[in-house]
């Protein structure tokens, strides 16, 4: 059953705006598309925000060669959609997404066994996962097409360090992979963690404030007040003087403190946070510290924010910084994400990481390209 090409463009467009408004995206990580033919599909296009997306701006693909008219540039992950068009001819829509806890248990590298039967129902026997390779390459593309064939009863697809693909016969098939996977996934999450151990302190409010020229407004402890950046009043509150400081060195506009329980809790440990999954690394920075302190330690503070998103406070949380708002919402997002990963991996006494190399790379290629597309 394929769709008319009209039909396609506006589901995949609803697709969008459905994965943003349930958290299984965060800024336009991951991709959608619909089958139109057994020759071709219509896929989202690359580096454009899901919410303001138009029929005009979803490209139609070849499958055979993932070829495409037109100036607007079809998802860097087509390849992995014209993949499974390719070999599932009963699949018609598939969602490609960043989801938490799916995307934590790929660090494993292990192929999931399904043992519920409501999620055999809905996932298949096994859901595989697909050898690492960097986002966009011919490499991932290789591994995801291997998953495909060698699983050919699957519904799902696990991306090692990345995400997920999820494949049904529409869209809301589609749907219903990516939830089952999501909370069988963190049902596995919780018996290997067992439930957030937030530290047994009270966590001051760091604010959240919007930076206006030389100015900033800033809303903490139930009060907003302005504040000049180079000209803080005497006795101007400890999140002002951090805030202050964030900005002047750095080019943030908006910051946020962000307290989920995983954040809270990886923050605990003191560790440094090191990229287990690769959209922290791109969105957030490579190799996150934990500050202590850090209303006293500010200068430390802002130097951690300097050349990256986010920075841990021991045991009070994370400050994560953006241009916009959204793009601190979404290293927020990406961080709770790579705290539990954190967390997972030390429950499982698991070493190894993404690739210092490879984070970096991919971290350099956001900043200089995806962000500024983004905008």
């Amino acid at each position: 059953m394929a769709y008319s090409i009209e039909e396609a463009k506006e589901l995949v467009i609803r697709a969008g705006k459905i994965l943003v408004e349930k958290g299984l995206i965060a800024r336009t990580w991951g991709n959608i598309s619909a089958r139109i033919s057994d020759e071709q599909f219509v896929v989202t296009p690359s580096g454009l925000a899901y919410e303001t997306l138009n029929p005009e701006q979803i490209v139609a693909v070849d499958i055979a060669d993932c070829s495409y008219e037109g100036n607007i540039k079809p998802s860097s992950e087509k390849g992995i959609h014209a993949e499974a068009y390719r070999m599932r001819p009963e699949v018609n829509f598939i969602i490609h997404t960043h989801q938490v806890m799916a995307s934590v248990l790929s660090i494993e590298g292990k192929d999931i066994e399904v043992h519920d039967d409501e999620y055999k129902r809905i996932l298949g026997d096994t859901v595989p996962c697909a050898a690492y390779g960097m986002p966009s390459t011919g490499k991932l593309r290789k591994k995801v097409a291997e998953a495909v064939c060698n699983y050919p009863g699957s519904k799902a697809v696990l991306m090692k360090y990345h995400g997920t693909m999820c494949m049904g016969k529409d869209l809301e098939n589609s749907f219903e992979i990516a939830l089952a996977l999501e909370n069988m996934a963190e049902e596995r999450y919780r018996k290997a963690c067992g439930e957030n151990k937030k530290p047994p302190v009270s966590i001051p409010d760091y604010g959240r404030s919007k930076r206006e020229g030389n100015i900033f407004i800033l809303e903490c402890g139930g009060h907003t007040a302005e504040y000049k950046i180079d000209g803080l009043p005497e006795g101007a509150p400890k999140a002002a003087v951090l805030h202050a400081e964030i900005y002047k060195c750095g080019n943030a506009i908006h910051i946020i403190h962000s307290t989920e329980d995983e954040v809270v809790e990886a923050s605990s440990t003191g560790r440094i946070l090191k990229p287990l999954l690769d959209d922290l690394a791109q969105i957030a920075g490579v190799n996150i510290k934990t500050v202590k302190n850090g209303f006293i330690n500010i200068k430390a503070v802002a130097k951690e924010l300097k050349n990256k998103n986010a920075v841990l406070l021991e045991n009070e949380g994370a400050l994560c910084t953006g241009i916009t708002e959204s793009d601190a919402e979404a290293v927020a997002m990406v961080l709770r994400k790579g705290c539990a990963a954190d967390l997972y991996a030390a429950a499982l006494h698991k070493t190894d990481r993404l690739s210092t190399a490879d984070a970096c790379i991919q971290r350099i290629i956001y900043v200089k390209k995806y962000s500024k597309m983004k905008k």
